[in-house]
């Protein structure tokens, strides 16, 4: 099932989006990403849509993970942001897309996308109506506003307010600088956190591979803290340009095959496989790998806990009504009032997957402690481990495929099929 999530996410950007050849500024040969034919002609307009919600979202998290240093987010319908009343944030229908932790003051990052063929003013204005939350998120932070436009070719354009007290006004000086180093999972837990539960999914495909997994060798370069850096263009490296890992894969070219440890020695040891259908490979670090492991378990005992609890709380009036003026202005269909208790097992099903979701939400808080602790301790293990304690066997090492094109982090990488970029 993740394997398939995944291919869900790339195959409509594989879709309508292609690479177009032209001339930079500086009169040397640059890329667009544009719409292709099928979007522009062949597209009917719901299917427009639901598109532009899949690459609004890719870019917002490209944008701040990747070039604004803030790490990974959390989606608002599963998470509370800091300094909130849950019953508050419960009953607001229309919530930002992201939340996110910063290393900059305020720490605590409000995102909103917004995606269109041709974006408009009214759309962008619609999103900023959605990060007014003033009264339900009381404590200092950033609110961003991410809007993607695919006219003439793929763009955005990016608004910054920051609000150190809830009266106060947008400040146009306290904008984040350039590019900077997003928290480090291996010292900072919540970064870790939000590290381990943004590759959920690569993790669970990873599980499912079997046997197709192997170990991919990465250079130490994908981690800049190793290196001292301090800032960077993209918290990802490009292997192929990484001479690191040209140096580190000629050392180990001639190891025996099923010494996946001895890469760790030299660089970092990705436990790789390809997704089925989607053209691309990913993988993750050993650490990362069992960071997952340990929280996927610790969040399915409350996943199953909540199942129990919703069912409980749907009998409580007081939380039924904030729920169901919730879910009415998302225009879904609640039962009507009345001086009996509902029954659970009558309440549509959008209603009762929204009370599992509000009860998770509220355990995950409750339990936030639990959650951290389960990561950094597989995290621990992971990163003194072998892949063989992780995964009962060992992967043999490949040392990545001339036909792909290849990226990484400290912890995760990607390898796309250099015949699906276009």
């Amino acid at each position: 099932m993740a394997e398939l999530e995944i291919v869900s996410r790339c195959s409509p950007l594989r879709a309508y989006l292609r690479r177009a050849r032209g001339i930079g500024p500086d009169r040397r040969t640059a890329y667009r990403v544009v719409p292709n034919e099928v979007y522009q002609r062949g597209t009917e307009i719901t299917a427009k849509g639901a598109f532009s919600y899949r690459i609004g979202m890719t870019m917002a998290e490209w944008l701040c993970w990747g070039q604004l240093g803030m790490g990974h987010s959390l989606h608002a319908e599963d998470s509370y942001p800091p300094n909130t009343d849950p019953t508050l944030w419960d009953a607001t229908a229309r919530k930002p897309d992201l939340l996110g932790q910063h290393p900059i003051e305020p720490a605590s990052w409000l995102v909103e996308a917004k995606a269109q063929r041709r974006l408009s003013k009214g759309k962008l204005q619609e999103g900023a109506r959605q990060l007014a939350l003033d009264g339900i998120v009381n404590g200092p932070h950033r609110r961003v506003l991410c809007g993607t436009s695919l006219e003439d070719c793929l763009f955005m354009t990016v608004d910054v307010d920051t609000r150190d007290e809830p009266s106060s006004g947008p400040k146009d000086t306290d904008v984040p600088p350039g590019p900077v180093l997003p928290p480090d999972p291996a010292t900072d837990d919540q970064a870790l956190y939000r590290l381990a539960r943004a590759n959920m999914l690569i993790y669970l495909a990873l599980l499912s591979s079997g046997q197709r997994a192997s170990v991919v060798p990465v250079g130490p370069a994908a981690d800049p803290r190793r290196n001292q850096v301090r800032r960077r263009a993209s918290a990802v490296t490009l292997i192929e340009s990484d001479e690191s890992s040209t140096r580190l894969r000629s050392r180990i070219v001639d190891l025996p095959q099923d010494s996946a440890e001895l890469s760790a020695q030299v660089g970092i040891d990705m436990l790789a496989a390809e997704v089925p259908g989607a053209g691309i490979t990913v993988g993750m670090s050993r650490r990362l790998y069992a960071a997952c492991r340990a929280l996927i378990r610790t969040e399915s005992a409350l996943a199953e806990r909540a199942d129990v609890e919703a069912e409980q709380e749907y009998q409580d009036p007081m939380a039924r009504r904030i729920v169901d003026e919730a879910l009415r202005a998302e225009g879904v269909r609640t039962a009507r009032p009345s001086a009996s208790p509902p029954r659970w097992e009558r309440a549509e099903p959008e209603v009762q997957n929204l009370w599992r979701m509000r009860t998770y939400r509220r355990l995950t808080q409750q339990h936030r402690e639990d959650l951290l602790t389960a990561a950094r301790s597989g995290f621990e293990e992971g990163d003194d481990g072998s892949w063989r304690s992780l995964t009962d066997r060992e992967p043999l090492i490949t040392p990545g495929r001339p036909q792909q094109l290849e990226s990484a982090t400290a912890d995760t990488y990607l390898a796309i099929d250099h015949r699906i970029v276009v």
